[in-house]
């Protein structure tokens, strides 16, 4: 990406992961041509943005917000007026109708585009995804990215190694935020994969999950979609408790995937899941006769103390091994959509092993 003003690459990294504009920081201090440029060119003209636009939603809210800041920023009347395509634009989204970010009618669904840096690289990657503004959209929790797997993300990023050359299976795959991440950063170690061999299975119990973290991951703008090995698979957990169930889940977990590396974020929400989720974990990581270490990273959002202490005890029964990892707050790689309330909770992420 040519080199711009970091105070205006935040405003252009907060339109792509639609920040709320209350929660962006207006660059009053430059000149109103240079932002005015800025905006008409790299965010209204951006060929990313017109083929993975935000929502019309939340672009009425960003241009509502930008031309109210520009209108009221000290210019010659004479040298500068807003951008006529801004104008225009703006205008266009006054004449539709639809779901306000703030109405009693949800949100429509919207393409939502991450920046990140891979470590030591100069440039930023993005991964894009189309995903629902609501909480539950036909019945699932699992259309929109939620707070842990950004998390655990920034967690992976710094450390590539985790997941470069391993096989992976995440478990609770949702719209593919996380599987996409952990494509991109096995790219970046090309020579570790395997022709022929899937090294990141992305699983799910929800056909319509599946399907569209199929096609985010897929998306031409993402460089997941250049990942030889993706593969997606349907995955009951409750399968480890059924007598006629752990057969073919073993044989699934132990001889087709075969993962080193489980993943999974936010995958507690009910306390009646954990169970099953445990069994599966306590399956899948078995020693083989191989000599792979296996382990899993685990990302959970605390929202009901006593949900966690069911899952961290649980774990413990089952003769499995669990470490809270300490989270560096340094850095903030990912810009947090700061809606929903995720963002005043903290997240935790347990690294589980055999005893």
């Amino acid at each position: 990406m040519t080199t711009m003003l970091p105070e205006l690459f935040e405003i252009l990294r907060g339109y792509a992961a639609l920040v709320p504009p209350k929660h962006l920081q207006f660059p009053t201090h430059l000149e109103a041509h240079v932002i005015n440029t800025f905006l008409a060119d790299r965010i209204l003209t951006n060929p990313h943005f017109e083929r993975y636009p935000p929502s019309k939603q939340y672009q009425k809210s960003f241009w509502k917000w930008t031309i109210d800041h520009l209108e009221k920023m000290p210019a010659d009347p004479e040298e500068f007026e807003v951008d006529s395509r801004i104008y225009d634009h703006y205008l266009e989204l006054l004449n539709i109708d639809g779901p306000s970010l703030t109405g009693s009618n949800p949100p429509s669904q919207s393409y939502v585009t991450h920046f990140w840096k891979p470590p030591g690289a100069e440039s930023y990657q993005t991964t894009t995804l189309l995903e629902s503004r609501t909480m539950i959209e036909g019945g699932t929790t699992g259309l929109r990215t939620w707070l842990a797997s950004l998390i655990l993300a920034q967690y992976l990023i710094p450390r590539a190694s985790l997941v470069q050359g391993k096989r992976i299976l995440e478990l609770g795959s949702g719209i593919g935020f996380l599987g996409s991440v952990v494509a991109s950063l096995q790219l970046l170690d090309g020579d570790s994969i395997p022709a022929g061999h899937g090294t990141l299975y992305l699983s799910d119990i929800n056909d319509s999950v599946i399907s569209r973290c199929r096609d985010n991951i897929q998306l031409p703008c993402n460089s997941s979609s250049t990942h030889p090995s993706v593969k997606f698979c349907f995955l009951d957990w409750s399968a480890a408790l059924d007598p006629d169930g752990i057969v073919p889940l073993t044989s699934l977990l132990h001889e087709e995937l075969d993962a080193e590396l489980m993943l999974g974020a936010d995958i507690v929400f009910d306390p009646d899941l954990i169970p099953a989720l445990v069994a599966v974990l306590r399956l899948a990581l078995q020693p083989r006769s191989d000599s792979h270490s296996r382990c899993a990273l685990i990302a959970l959002t605390v929202r009901n103390p006593s949900t966690m202490k069911t899952f961290v005890d649980t774990v413990q029964n089952n003769h499995l091994s669990l470490e809270t990892l300490d989270l560096p707050t340094e850095e903030t790689i990912f810009i947090e959509p700061l809606e929903g309330g995720d963002v005043n909770n903290g997240v935790n992420i347990f690294r589980i092993t055999t005893q």
